[in-house]
């Protein structure tokens, strides 16, 4: 069962607040905050009400909403529960301790502070390592938000205080101490970690990448599904350029990308294939009597034959032997697969089929016939003794 005030009966209700909140928090609130909170307030005591966006009744950006709401879970007003979706729980209003309260000269600060930790609240003791970093080691306020972000990368989101407060220390022993400096040095520390810098590296180039590199490198990693092991392995495979650029590696990718190629193990069995189509495509150029190394489309079209046509390895070499001899030797094999495959001779078996039938036809007997019809010239033993020597001369 559910009973409540319906929603324009719930508009007519009244929403009671704590005075402590007037008299203790109010005052130092900034006022799109106070009524984020009101607002909050009333969604709470009607439940009728809670369907209606904070960010649409009051005109204000989500993310202001939820920087309010930090504000307060500073203040223990609220306990931010989840932040996707964003939740939130309002708490009974009670008078600040004192010894919680925030002092006076930190109070941007500690709001910035909790804006970038949120949905997370420090204690007073991480609060007291967080003013360590600022008193006792010198950094600026700035400094010490820049820092704290930085070991996040390293840690997370839930790094000790304690952690920061030790890279404080040695910040400060390395003289970085204002915000610019910080910023400095966490900017330098995200290039030295960026995978552009790896790839600079792989080649010997001990420069920071520029801007248009690193975006090239987030687009292969984030757009293009590549990750850092491939690219770098990639690289590798350059020997074949004298000086690699990242507008070469991109193009390489980009051919790869076309082809389904996002990993190691498909590059190495592509690779592997490719040795094999080369080594074969050597193994029919010698059956065809042909001494040149076959050319990189030479090898793709019988890859053709074999891989597309469905023409096997042995089918292959015994049309290579039935070429060996001809004029164009490439361009007869080339026409005798081409036939095999319009008539389903794939296996070897086929072939050898089919080049029976064609030597037993009358117009291949007669072919025959007329090349065995020669002059024979008689050989005497001196002849022959005299041949014997001239070739052993020309070994």
């Amino acid at each position: 069962m559910n009973i409540r005030f319906s929603p324009d009966a719930a508009r007519r209700e009244l929403t009671p607040v704590d005075n402590l909140f007037f008299l203790n928090f109010m005052p130092d609130a900034d006022g799109m905050f106070v009524k984020v909170y009101l607002f909050g307030l009333m969604q709470c005591y009607h439940g009728s009400l809670s369907d209606i966006a904070i960010e649409d009744a009051l005109g204000i950006p989500e993310s202001q909403v939820r920087c309010a709401f930090v504000y307060w879970q500073a203040k223990g007003l609220v306990r931010i529960l989840s932040d996707e979706p964003f939740s939130v729980e309002y708490l009974l209003t009670e008078q600040p301790a004192v010894t919680t309260a925030t002092p006076v000269k930190y109070r941007t600060f500690v709001d910035s502070l909790n804006a970038l930790l949120s949905p997370r609240t420090l204690n007073l003791r991480e609060m007291k390592a967080m003013y360590d970093c600022i008193e006792l080691y010198g950094l600026e306020e700035g400094a010490v938000l820049a820092l704290v972000g930085y070991c996040m990368e390293q840690k997370g989101k839930r790094v000790s205080c304690n952690y920061v407060r030790s890279v404080a220390e040695s910040w400060a022993e390395d003289g970085i101490k204002t915000q610019a400096q910080a910023e400095a040095y966490v900017a330098d520390y995200r290039m030295q970690k960026h995978g552009a810098t790896e790839v600079l590296r792989r080649w010997n180039r001990r420069r920071a990448p520029t801007v248009d590199e690193m975006a090239l490198y987030d687009a292969w990693i984030n757009e293009w599904g590549f990750d850092a092991e491939t690219i770098l392995a990639v690289c590798a495979r350059m020997t074949d350029v004298s000086t690699p650029s990242f507008a070469i590696l991109n193009d390489r990718l980009q051919a790869m990308k076309e082809q389904n190629l996002t990993s190691v193990t498909e590059i190495e069995r592509t690779e592997q294939k490719d040795a094999l189509d080369r080594e074969f495509a050597r193994m029919v150029f010698a059956r065809l009597g042909k001494v040149e190394i076959p050319s990189l489309s030479n090898v793709r079209q019988l890859a053709m034959f074999r891989d597309e046509k469905g023409i096997s390895r042995e089918a292959i070499l015994l049309a290579a032997d039935e070429c060996a001899g001809a004029e164009r030797p490439l361009g007869l094999l080339k026409k005798i697969l081409s036939d095999w495959a319009q008539n389903g001779v794939v296996t070897a078996e086929d072939a050898e089929k089919h080049l029976r039938k064609k030597q037993s036809s009358p117009a291949r007997r007669q072919k025959q016939n007329k090349a065995l019809v020669y002059e024979q010239t008689p050989i005497s033993e001196d002849d022959f003794n005299r041949l014997v020597v001239d070739l052993n001369e020309d070994l």
